[in-house]
């Protein structure tokens, strides 16, 4: 979009990240529920037994996904048809893939038959290297299609990154492909572009083959034509995760927890006493590593760890593992103003190899390629703790998220509820403060995995409120769990205050701009926060539409001048509570024919 154009349609707005919301990523589990040895599958360990500490010893984060319709609304787990997935662990919405029928079809973006050519037109997100473009058949077009029909009710889609794509690896399963084909249909047993372009060759990109769930370094962004690969689009909330790849819980901020949380130095903290806490994902790691070790030797010396006073460690994920690599290094890939001594080497996981049990997944730190070797083989270990590691022999209630902040407008909003241990687990979900103007209008009750869906009415208030919802599953660990929405409050000054929602939207109701034959014209404009890898700290919006007003407002509004900058005197955070105002202007080295994007280049606290 042209600096012309958007002077045209009047111009557009972006925001926020602020220290006030911290957002942490959960790393959802493997997958694997079966207990190897060696060579073979064995009845899962008990602490102390040879192979105890395995991936399935462990149940943290299971993987949780929700159907949804064209609009976004929740459907239940037995609808046959829908539209997209929620994963509601990383909180990131995925497309779905159709029409696995052998037969290529351009014209319907979501046909699974389709490849791609790898192409991105913004020197700003490429990595140096924009690929191929095409007639309708490079990654960009792919996305774009998507984006301006709306599809599932968002025009916020994007090309995935590595590691959002691993977090849907499911590597327990042996039959091809390797992911929940209950929810993911029509996955193709073949590579997918990922976004993240390969550290040492601008030239080559990041891809996930869903065959096996092994990543790949080498594919060249000039494969294009009949080389072309595979291209799966997501959107959203990384949950606080990905609880969203937080993966926390902005919409399109999501990408930025996954692909960057753990490049980034703020998002670690030096325990000082031989641990690393990993601010994001919540994981605690040995800052250190051991190694020459076999894989049963490896699963024994994180079992008996004792650092820093904490003696529950064990060996990690692939998928945590995987979280430790920074895709902006190489030799090592990883963060080494924390984890010195770091060899570019390969790392054992607790993951078994599903399709030939003698091996288990590792990552070779030289530039973080996913891997898997034979079990006898001497290799690097390094230990990982969570605090919430839950042994699989009773049930465990969760819900999340914990708090869900809502607009001032009437709309829905969802939890999610799952059992992290074994057994079957009812519960019962109900209001018990709120209820005037909140309800439970399905999931009010359930067993094991469900979602609870609230719908509330419009604050016409002034001042914000909450409503409690209390989850009950009678013997469970964890029971009741009480979750809240918060909603804003209508604004004080009718017209004029812009709001920032859960989803990270910023909506300005009056903004103002003053062409000199016509005088002063009131738009309303919309934009979303868009987190951009390459530039980790700027804060970018994307302009997503905008309106004119009529009559005008009579209230002192935003105003936007002629070199395209904005000036927002009060914007409404989803807390309810607190103000911003907010200096951006137009971005043209983030901004591309298809997407304008505004920086906030100031900000500070509204005082009463």
């Amino acid at each position: 979009m042209k600096r012309k154009e958007l002077t045209g349609i009047f111009a557009c707005v972006a925001l926020l990240f602020f220290a006030v919301y911290a957002f942490a990523a959960s790393v959802p589990e493997t997958g694997q529920t079966k207990c190897y040895n060696n060579t073979v599958e064995i009845p899962c360990p008990s602490p102390g037994q040879p192979f105890y500490g395995q991936d399935a010893n462990y149940s943290i984060n299971p993987m949780s996904y929700t159907k949804l319709d064209g609009s976004g609304n929740v459907l239940p787990d037995s609808a046959t048809t829908w539209v997209t997935v929620r994963d509601n662990v990383t909180g990131l919405t995925w497309e779905m893939k159709t029409n696995m029928d052998g037969v290529k079809n351009y014209n319907d973006p979501h046909d699974a038959d389709n490849k791609y050519d790898w192409y991105d037109g913004n020197p700003a997100t490429n990595g140096g290297d924009p690929g191929h473009p095409s007639n309708g058949t490079d990654t960009e077009d792919f996305i774009r299609a998507l984006n301006d029909a709306s599809y599932g009710g968002y025009s916020d889609w994007r090309l995935s990154n590595v590691n959002e794509l691993l977090s849907i690896v499911n590597y327990g399963i042996k039959s091809r492909p390797s992911i929940d084909t209950g929810y993911f249909l029509n996955t193709q047993l073949s590579s997918f572009w990922s976004s993240t372009t390969y550290m040492e060759y601008s030239w080559k990109v990041w891809e996930v083959n869903f065959g096996y769930g092994d990543l790949d370094d080498g594919n060249h962004k000039y494969n294009y034509g009949v080389y072309g690969t595979h291209a799966r689009a997501v959107r959203g909330v990384q949950s606080g995760s990905l609880d969203n790849l937080a993966i926390g819980s902005f919409d399109a901020v999501d990408s930025g927890s996954i692909d960057a949380a753990s490049t980034a130095a703020s998002s670690y903290t030096d325990n000082g006493d031989g641990t690393i806490t990993d601010n994001l994902t919540r994981l605690m790691w040995q800052q250190s590593s051991s190694s020459g070790k076999t894989w049963e030797q490896a699963l024994a010396y994180c079992e008996e760890l004792d650092i820093g006073g904490n003696t529950d460690w064990r060996m990690p994920t692939i998928k945590e593992l995987q979280r430790l690599v920074d895709r902006s290094r190489r030799g090592p890939a990883i963060n080494t103003m924390y984890f010195l001594n770091t060899a570019s080497s390969l790392y054992w996981s607790s993951t078994t190899y599903a399709n030939d049990t003698y091996g288990a997944w590792g990552v070779e730190f030289i530039d973080g390629l996913t891997k898997n070797f034979y079990k006898y083989n001497l290799y690097y270990v390094r230990a990982v703790r969570s605090g919430q590691s839950v042994p699989l022999d009773h049930l465990v209630l969760s819900v999340s998220p914990a708090i869900q902040n809502v607009a001032k407008d009437a709309g829905a909003t969802t939890f999610s509820v799952s059992n992290t241990g074994t057994g079957t687990m009812p519960w019962t979900a109900a209001a018990t403060s709120g209820g005037s103007w909140l309800s439970i209008t399905s999931g009010a009750s359930g067993s094991n995995a469900g979602t609870i869906t609230c719908s509330y009415s419009a604050n016409t208030t002034t001042s914000s409120r909450t409503a409690t919802i209390r989850v009950t599953a009678t013997g469970a660990t964890g029971s009741p769990v009480d979750v809240t929405v918060t909603q804003a409050p209508t604004s004080t000054t009718s017209g004029c205050t812009a709001t920032i929602d859960g989803n990270l939207s910023l909506q300005i109701p009056y903004l103002s701009y003053i062409i000199p034959m016509f005088g002063t014209v009131s738009f309303w404009a919309n934009f979303v926060y868009e987190f951009n890898p390459t530039y980790s700290t700027l804060i970018l919006f994307k302009y997503l539409n905008s309106g004119i007003n009529n009559p005008p407002y009579s209230c002192a509004g935003s105003t936007l001048s002629g070199d395209l900058k904005i000036h927002i005197p009060d914007v409404l955070l989803p807390d309810g509570s607190t103000h911003l105002w907010l200096d951006m202007e137009y971005s043209p080295a983030n901004s591309t024919e298809v997407n304008a994007y505004f920086l906030v280049t100031n900000h500070g606290v509204v005082s009463n």
